[in-house]
């Protein structure tokens, strides 16, 4: 069966939820679609950094404790920033089949050693270390060959009402938000036994 996931790197729920889903697509025989999503366009490929308050500490406690129930490692940088070369590199690398190298590579480098991926030369490094040729990476940023995919996948979710990520669509049907590894196979099961495509 299908499952299409709408993502973005920024995102550390889509980072948690990409180990889920994964791990469910071994065990489930699952095709996985992955549809990158710019949610935060405003922000500078040099990034902002993120401010302590009340609101964000527990929100990080959060995030620690649902990535503790995978044994996902995951430290949240002190600064957010610009996803869209990232998303389009990704695109590029699925025509080189190296897809899967170049997610983990990019979501390792934010989350968990803190690399600002809106930076084009630490993109370009996360990309020659995922098996990538690093010129013709910049050749696809430079020329944007890429963006209109990136475009693509956002009007496609819109039409769609899937205004923001992750969200996995399962048996034709958009599941929002982060969900536990329990919850995805459930829903999953369902819908293969529903003789879901």
């Amino acid at each position: 069966m299908k499952v299409t996931v709408y993502y973005d790197y920024i995102c550390p729920y889509c980072y948690i939820g990409s180990f889920r889903i994964e791990s469910l697509s071994k065990e489930l025989n699952l095709e996985l679609e992955w549809k990158g999503m710019e949610i935060h366009p405003e922000i500078p490929p040099s990034g902002l950094r993120r401010k302590s308050n009340p609101k964000l500490d527990q929100t990080v406690k959060n995030i620690d404790e649902m990535a503790g129930e995978d044994g996902i490692e995951i430290k949240l940088p002190g600064f957010v920033t610009n996803s869209r070369l990232s998303l389009e590199a990704a695109e590029f690398a699925k025509t080189k089949g190296l897809f899967g190298d170049f997610h983990h590579a990019v979501y390792k480098a934010y989350f968990r050693e803190g690399i600002n991926i809106g930076d084009r030369k630490q993109l370009l490094k996360i990309a020659e270390g995922a098996g990538l040729s690093p010129a013709e990476v910049e050749e696809t940023l430079e020329q944007k060959t890429m963006k209109s995919m990136i475009e693509s996948n956002h009007r496609e979710a819109e039409g769609n009402m899937i205004l923001g990520v992750p969200t996995y669509v399962i048996g034709g049907y958009p599941l929002h938000g982060s969900q536990s590894t329990g919850t995805l196979r459930t829903i999953i099961e369902r819908a293969i036994d529903r003789g879901g495509a």
